[in-house]
């Protein structure tokens, strides 16, 4: 009965989708838009925000999640310099149910003015080598969207991050090359194609077989073919953030988010190997990021 009725929904939401593709006024002026969806996350926010307007976002879109810390005092001029806006999340007791509702809600919202929007996390950052808007200049007409692999980033062994220091410079070690939640996906969508977020699944949206999703080397994604890009462009997740971060925050939303605690063994693999390779952040990146910064404090 349970699989019946997601056939259902799902050749529902397919309808829509080549609806919505064959009959929205198509955006395509290059223009790239952000959504990130946050609750407690305000000593990271500044980081997330330069760093994503320094690699060629035009505008983010924020939701708090009922926040309890001074998130607002950091977005405040972000908001004022006319880069960032932000609402509240909807009053529901899912979790997964706010999330893709509020995606949803950007991707309408962002139609008129902005031809992509990322969905990402507060802990994600987008990376392409040859930078985002040329990779999305390379896809094909008919594309509803990008999507990139992750790559998972540990502690490095770094207890605190020290005043001024930027997280993506300091965590420089990261899981191996096979590591298995390298293959988990984020994506770039692409607002008047019909593509929508669908059944809780906050990775990639559904959308229409006229205006399927890409990899960034050309090929068509299939929701069950797994892949792993990580060389020309991912997303790289710092997952754990610091030593202390861990211990104080993030073991306790992992058991929310995987309905229990790991063995102690199993933690033990994990953060050993969320270690085990050395990769920095290029060179070239932090200097844009550290020259956007200098520029955005100066007309502040």
């Amino acid at each position: 009965m349970l699989q019946g009725n997601y056939i259902l929904r799902n050749g529902i939401s397919k309808l829509i989708s080549t609806l919505q593709y064959l009959f929205l006024a198509k955006t395509r002026n290059g223009k790239l838009a952000l959504h990130m969806m946050f609750k407690d996350e305000a000593p990271f926010l500044k980081e997330w925000l330069d760093y994503h307007l320094s690699q060629g976002v035009n505008h983010i879109f924020l939701t708090n999640d009922g926040s309890s810390d001074n998130w607002l005092e950091v977005v405040q001029p972000y908001v004022d310099a006319g880069y960032v806006e932000y609402e509240d999340s909807l009053d529901h007791p899912d979790f997964y149910y706010r999330e893709q509702y509020h995606k949803n809600r950007i991707l309408a919202k962002a139609r008129r003015d902005f031809e992509w929007v990322i969905f990402l996390d507060s802990d994600e950052f987008c990376y392409i080598h040859q930078g985002i808007l040329r990779q999305l200049e390379k896809l094909p007409r008919k594309a509803a969207g990008l999507v990139l692999n992750w790559m998972i980033y540990g502690t490095a062994h770094v207890e605190e991050l020290e005043k001024d220091q930027l997280m993506i410079e300091v965590l420089n070690r990261r899981f191996p090359d096979g590591h298995e939640e390298h293959r988990l996906l984020k994506s770039i969508v692409r607002t008047s194609y019909g593509a929508r977020f669908f059944n809780k699944n906050p990775h990639y949206p559904n959308y229409s077989p006229l205006a399927p999703l890409f990899w960034s080397d050309g090929q068509r994604f299939r929701p069950k073919e797994s892949r792993l890009l990580l060389e020309e462009g991912h997303i790289k997740h710092y997952w754990y953030r610091t030593e202390k971060f861990f211990r104080e925050v993030k073991r306790d939303r992992r058991i929310f988010f995987e309905g229990g605690k790991r063995s102690d063994i199993l933690e033990d693999w994990h953060y050993r190997r969320s270690n085990a390779v050395f990769q920095p952040m290029p060179e070239k990146v932090l200097m844009r990021l550290q020259k956007f910064q200098r520029q955005f404090e100066q007309k502040a």
